[in-house]
């Protein structure tokens, strides 16, 4: 009986308090929902990565050689151990017909194969001379399904020893696995030494002696999920065991070099017919390319080698970083919003509790009810909130990163740890702040609790002591005055609730700041060059005749300048591998116009010199390097180069590594080869480009040309998709902010609803009560806005910090600008709430709320 009494008291009294009641369910679900669904993001995005990888079956080991892979390595790689798929495949790089474009081209046999391909559009290879496309081209509008291409290669480099055919038709685009990212495609040996692209063709189509690389699979790591510690501990495993089993392999190539080298020659003694000879020609080319001679080195390599692979999961891990700190302040309002709630609410019961006392029940039976009402408030709330959270948050937050990577629907899935964490922390905000608001009043007798509680006495407050200021203040000023102090904590709770809501709209705009100045600055304040011209090797002599002609011709063109640019790829432990581009100008002296090298901070120009290189700020930052140390850099052939450091400049977008010519052969041991053109002119006019990009795509020595507009157009459009995160931002602040905004008074009005009746009983008008109570919300929300300030730029700083991709730096900016947006739509959601809380106020029974203590 007495349970069944306890819950039609509970419901009672939450169909008497709605209000009350909808402001803690409002406030613990906001920081719920933000709670779990930011921290399921990270876990999310992974098992959708990690589920792609098992449907298509990305390899666990890459194996490649310097001289190739036989057969017979192939088969000793079928016998370690574990391995359950060995994959020997053939790849060359090549440049797509008259399109500029470096693809990697792939062998394929059919069947089961690791690296599998997701069809977007068409079909894979099935006959000789088809063709299957990245599906960025298609996206790109690069090629188009049965269009015709045409392999070529640099200078001196003749295809048809490598394929049957050099001419292919286009009958599908695919995604990889081994290719994530929607930028990047990994390094090449021809060209600009980057790959725009992947390409698929039938294995048959190859003309190659040797494979060029084999992937593996192992049977045990098909059991776990990428990116887990028990994945990354069996492939480190199986690693080294590959690397065992080909310990004797470059030894044993060499003989093997040695021995067909020596064939041939004997051959060479015999007649032979024209096919025998062509193959021994191609063969004898194919010894005599990187030195026979010498002792070929083996790669043995993992899926962190893959583009985006390893950096896929630190934006992963990065978000849940985010998860921790963001409903920090949801929780922490939520617990300080609950325990006014349950002071009001356990006030207001004071004669009930006192009456329940005297009649003996104890303090537990009188607790019941105060704990019931948080604890069904914060279970409700947290079941709302998981909801909203789980389904809702992952798929905005995976679709602000759906145009850096190429990966299907994120998978949603239920976290039981969450849900349980965030359960716990809504119970303690509630049902704790219960328990600590009732045990207060019940230490007092029933005969204390039986009569309305006493008035605070009177006290002076601190700004009273000020008499040169206190005497000037109107009569309705020292009142507001004496409110604010006389309810501290009513005053601390809306302040710190504004501060909140002000701190995440700020940081909202914030990272629109500091995002969207990225492009400004990178493109036309670093990189003031206006195009890129990339150039073929192979240009005959008419074409660069041609070329140099056409920019002559040019009066808008007022300046240009050499340089080599090559990618390569930088390495560390316990770093991800990143691509960094070398930067070699013809002359350092002239580079200023067309790049700016200076120090962030201090605008200290940056000066290169013969003695080491210029790194920029991003790529310093990540792998701890300072002006001395040195950076170890791999080439597409996997050969390590040490690079001295000599300083580091400015830079937002991409990893650079300037040189100059001395400094460049003294490390890579050759001299740079220019291919790249920067160019500089005065026209503005989007036309114009238009007209001179047609004329320079259409010359034989151009590859392809990028106009630095163009590029920062695209890097915008890129960052669009941030949006997205801080719209949830601004709603979310918004939500925060009416519902303590709210909450706090609708308590105010309630507890001095004898003192508005009062002043009304008086001759205040309606609007004149309505501001006897805003006068002090307008100060706290002032109040508010200036520590929200304050707050928001740590905010804005810790954001930046954890969310940063591993190829871009934020500029720490927030615009003057956003903190005018960010006042602004706090006191207007405060607004708002005042014209709610001027209903109520004008619904006030003067009568009835005068005679309410007796």
């Amino acid at each position: 009986m007495k349970k069944r009494a306890l819950w039609k008291d509970v419901f009672r009294e939450i169909r008497h308090t709605k209000a009350r009641f909808l402001s803690i369910f409002a406030i613990i679900m906001l920081g719920v929902s933000f709670f779990a669904g930011i921290k399921s993001a990270g876990p999310d995005m992974l098992n959708t990565a990690a589920t792609y990888y098992k449907d298509y079956r990305l390899m666990d080991l890459r194996v490649q050689s310097t001289y190739g892979l036989t057969e017979k390595s192939i088969d000793d790689l079928r016998d370690i151990p574990g391995v359950q798929t060995v994959q020997p495949v053939y790849s060359s790089d090549v440049f797509l017909g008259e399109s500029g474009l470096i693809a990697k081209v792939y062998s394929y046999t059919g069947e089961n194969e690791l690296n599998g391909y997701k069809i977007t559009s068409g079909h894979l290879p099935e006959a000789s001379g088809e063709i299957v496309l990245d599906a960025n081209l298609l996206q790109e509008e690069k090629f188009s399904l049965g269009d015709s291409i045409t392999f070529s290669g640099e200078a001196g480099n003749d295809l048809a020893e490598n394929f049957q055919t050099l001419s292919y038709t286009v009958v599908g685009f695919v995604q990889s696995p081994q290719y994530i990212e929607t930028s990047n495609r990994g390094t090449s040996r021809i060209g600009k030494g980057t790959a725009d692209a992947f390409a698929v063709i039938p294995e048959d189509n190859f003309n190659l002696p040797v494979y060029t690389e084999a992937y593996l699979s192992f049977t045990d790591t098909a059991a776990e999920s990428a990116y887990t510690p028990a994945y990354d501990d069996l492939v480190e495993r199986h690693l080294s065991e590959t690397e065992d089993a080909l310990k004797n392999y470059p030894e044993q190539r060499l003989e093997e070099l040695k021995a067909e080298a020596a064939e041939m020659m004997a051959a060479g003694q015999q007649p032979m017919d024209a096919t025998q000879q062509q193959q021994q020609q191609q063969q004898a080319e194919a010894l005599a390319a990187q030195n026979p001679l010498e002792q070929p080195k083996v790669y043995v390599t993992d899926r962190t080698i893959n583009p985006g692979y390893a950096e896929y999961k630190d934006n992963a891990d990065r978000l849940s970083a985010i998860a921790t700190a963001f409903p920090v302040f949801f929780f922490l309002i939520a617990a300080l919003v609950s325990l006014t709630t349950m002071t009001r609410m356990v006030e207001e019961q004071r004669l009930q509790i006192g009456t329940l006392k005297a009649l003996g029940y104890g303090a537990m039976d009188i607790m019941a009810k105060f704990l019931v009402y948080g604890t069904l408030a914060s279970l409700a709330a947290s079941i709302a909130g998981l909801a909203v959270g789980f389904t809702l948050f992952p798929g905005i937050i995976y679709n602000a990163y759906g145009q850096l990577y190429n990966l299907p629907d994120v998978i949603k899935s239920f976290y039981p740890a969450y849900a349980i964490i965030s359960i716990i922390v809504a119970l303690v905000c509630t049902a704790m702040t219960a328990m600590i608001a009732s045990r207060v009043e019940l230490r007092s007798n029933a005969s204390v609790l039986m009569r309305p509680k006493s008035p605070k006495s009177g006290q002076r407050i601190m700004l009273e002591r000020f008499g040169f200021l206190w005497r000037r203040l109107s009569f309705v000023q020292k009142v507001t005055a004496r409110n604010l102090f006389r309810y501290k904590q009513r005053m601390f709770m809306t302040v710190i609730g504004v501060a909140g809501c002000t701190a995440l709209i700020l940081t909202g705009f914030g990272l629109k700041d500091s995002i969207g100045s990225i492009a400004d600055r990178q493109f036309g304040g670093i990189m003031k060059y206006s195009a890129l011209v990339a150039l073929h090797d192979n240009a005959t002599a008419e074409d660069k005749a041609s070329y140099a002609e056409l920019i002559k011709q040019e009066p808008a063109v007022t300046g240009t300048l050499d340089v080599l640019q090559e990618a390569m790829t930088a390495r560390a432990k316990g770093v991800n591998d990143q691509e960094v581009r070398i930067f070699v100008p013809t002359d350092a002296d002239k580079l200023a116009p067309f790049v700016t090298m200076k120090d962030r901070t201090t605008d200290e120009p940056r000066v290169l010199t013969d003695e080491g290189a210029i790194i920029t700020e991003k790529l310093a930052r990540l792998y701890d390097l300072v002006p001395g140390d040195s950076l170890t850099v791999l080439d597409s052939n996997n050969e390590e180069y040490q690079v001295k450091v000599s300083a580091v400049t400015e830079n937002y977008v991409l990893h650079y590594v300037y040189m100059t010519p001395a400094y460049y052969t003294e490390v890579f041991g050759h001299d740079p080869v220019y291919n790249t053109q920067l160019l500089n002119y005065s026209a503005q006019d989007k036309q114009w480009e238009d007209t001179f990009g047609e004329k320079l795509t259409s010359n034989g020595q151009v590859a392809m040309v990028s106009f630095s507009s163009g590029v920062g157009e695209a890097f915008d459009g890129t960052m669009e998709s941030m949006d997205v995160v801080i719209v949830v931002l601004i709603v979310s602040a918004a939500a925060l902010a009416f519902v303590v905004l709210y909450n706090l008074t609708n308590i105010n009005v309630s507890e001095r609803v004898r003192e508005l009746s009062t002043i009304k009983v008086l001759g205040f008008y309606d609007k004149e009560v309505t501001m006897y109570i805003y006068r002090e919300n307008i100060l706290l929300t002032l109040l508010g806005i200036i520590f929200g300030g304050a707050l928001g730029i740590l905010l804005h700083g810790f954001v930046l910090s954890t969310a940063e991709l591993d190829a871009t730096m934020f500029a720490p900016l927030i615009k003057w600008q956003s903190y005018l947006y960010a006042a602004l739509l706090t006191v207007l959601f405060s607004g708002i709430v005042m014209v709610f809380m001027h209903l109520k106020l004008k619904r006030i029974h003067m009568i009835e709320a005068l005679k309410s203590v007796e």
